[in-house]
């Protein structure tokens, strides 16, 4: 299926942290006393200076774990086969005895896990595409001090420790999600609202407060390969019959969503744009709903 593009969502966001945040760095501690315990995770970037310097970052891999972990909850919470067990044994096509590499791809799709369906798994590529995300501000940042207790005696277990946490900062990426249904789109847009909304928190140390953040969505750009005409159209209603009926994908696939008809022919595709925040979060609000609906229908 992925050999052609029927739709597209390409969603630039911000992410801006209500509360400090950290995104460890995998490298051990610095050997520097003068550098925290627990470090935010830096790459070096060009700056518009063209100095080029260390720079605090989202990668575009801890904001997908953190998306397809609250996916995964969300479908589990409707019923515990629509996303793989935690133990690699379990996974969804191998509880079956599938073979990745010896199956066609429509079995492997079908056969797959919901959530695999959207998110990929060794079988099949994945729908959806999070770039990393960089500061567009100057970040603040400060360090925080923390010690381990010992739950039995009340004495200190481990630390002191410092961690380095961002305080005030606005980073931004894109999430692009291709080749969707109706469902799948708004299974990934109750996630990100869930997280725009503060109930899921990103990084280290949750429980303890942090990582707590806003998103920002500032521009969504949806491409379909017919006219819209005040629909957003999935992957079931665009393809032909047979592919349709070799993968399964949902009929009656689309949603009439309000503004939806500024459709603009770009080469061989229709597009709809938006750079109105509130309206792109009108849009994922009204689609959100359709995954149980589509999860439910297809069992």
């Amino acid at each position: 299926m992925h050999g052609r593009l029927y739709n597209q969502l390409e969603l630039e966001i911000a992410i801006i942290p209500q509360t400090p945040l950290l995104i460890k760095s995998g490298q051990k501690a610095s050997i520097d006393p003068a550098l925290p315990d627990m470090q935010f995770v830096r790459t070096r970037r060009r700056l518009p200076d063209g100095y080029v310097d260390e720079v605090v970052y989202i990668p575009g891999s801890s904001l997908r774990g953190v998306v397809r972990a609250h996916a995964e909850r969300l479908l589990r919470t409707l019923d515990e086969k629509h996303a793989c067990p935690v133990e690699a044994k379990k996974l969804c096509l191998r509880q079956k005895g599938l073979k990745e590499d010896k199956e066609p791809a429509d079995r492997l799709y079908c056969e797959s896990c919901y959530a695999c369906k959207l998110f990929g798994n060794t079988g099949i590529a994945s729908r959806v595409q999070m770039s990393d995300l960089y500061p567009a501000i100057e970040p603040l940042s400060e360090s925080r001090f923390g010690v381990a207790i010992d739950r039995i005696t009340g004495a200190v277990a481990v630390g002191p420790f410092d961690l380095e946490v961002v305080t005030d900062a606005r980073f931004e990426g894109r999430i692009i999600l291709r080749n969707f249904t109706v469902g799948q789109l708004g299974l990934l847009g109750a996630t990100l609202l869930d997280i725009a909304d503060g109930l899921v928190a990103l990084g280290h140390a949750k429980s303890r407060g942090l990582g707590r953040v806003q998103i920002e969505f500032t521009h969504a750009q949806f491409r379909f390969s017919k006219p819209a005409n005040g629909e957003i159209l999935g992957v079931g209603e665009l393809t032909e019959n047979g592919l349709q009926n070799a993968y399964k994908l949902p009929t009656n696939d689309k949603i009439a969503v309000d503004s939806f008809h500024a459709i603009q022919r770009d080469a061989l595709y229709y597009q709809v744009n938006s750079t109105d925040t509130a309206q792109i979060r009108h849009w994922l609000e009204e689609v959100a709903p359709r995954w149980v609906e589509e999860v439910s229908r297809a069992g």
